[in-house]
């Protein structure tokens, strides 16, 4: 693959706007297009550049997404954290914290369509697959490091299937919980049966 010499004497500030870019218009593909949208073409031109130039920050279409999903958890993961520093003055409160934030994600409709868009790619894609697979490990890592603080004798086996257990519950609620078309199913009190449910997960039974 051949790269542009301009490209490769770019300030690293220059660098790291064209990797936003790139970044910004991959995920506005998603939300507005749908994944069936997402290309290496698509996305360069929608970042205003070559695709030749594209590769050479992002090879594949599995690395530009393999790139969101990061920039994605770091976002995340910083949101929650400055939520954990405000709210959290126990080690349990700092879970429900985290519960929290995740909750307040939710209600961003671009981002639920960001991660269902992702979850058809994946089913499509062996690469993306992966790269899925890669985004929920580190969330995973995050979240059984929660609920080890929260409870230590809890151990890390027993840690690790109940913080699993506890994002296929904050995952699965992006069915009732995102922008709902008119006429869905409303229910009332979830996000308290969600805290509920967290306590009993973290209790050392």
């Amino acid at each position: 693959m051949s790269r542009d010499p301009a490209v490769r004497r770019e300030p690293s500030g220059t660098a790291s706007r064209r990797r936003a870019a790139i970044l910004d218009a991959a995920t506005a593909i998603l939300v507005e297009d749908g994944y069936a949208r997402l290309s290496t073409r698509t996305i360069a031109a929608r970042a205003g550049m070559h695709p030749g130039n594209l590769q050479y920050y992002y090879r594949t279409k599995a690395d530009v997404v393999r790139a969101m999903l990061e920039r994605y958890l770091e976002a995340a993961a910083r949101s929650i954290e400055a939520r954990i520093a405000a709210d959290g003055a126990t080690l349990e409160a700092r879970l429900h914290a985290a519960i929290d934030g995740v909750l307040a994600d939710q209600e961003s409709a671009e981002r639920c369509r960001f991660l269902r868009e992702l979850w058809a790619l994946a089913g499509h894609d062996p690469a993306i697959d992966a790269a899925m697979r890669g985004f929920y490990g580190g969330f995973w890592r995050r979240v059984v490091a929660l609920v080890l603080d929260a409870n230590p004798r809890l151990g890390r086996p027993r840690a690790e299937r109940r913080a699993a257990l506890l994002i296929a519950l904050l995952e699965g609620l992006l069915l009732f919980r995102s922008p709902r078309p008119p006429g869905a199913l409303p229910i009332p009190g979830i996000e308290r049966e969600l805290h509920a449910l967290v306590e009993r997960l973290v209790a050392d039974e």
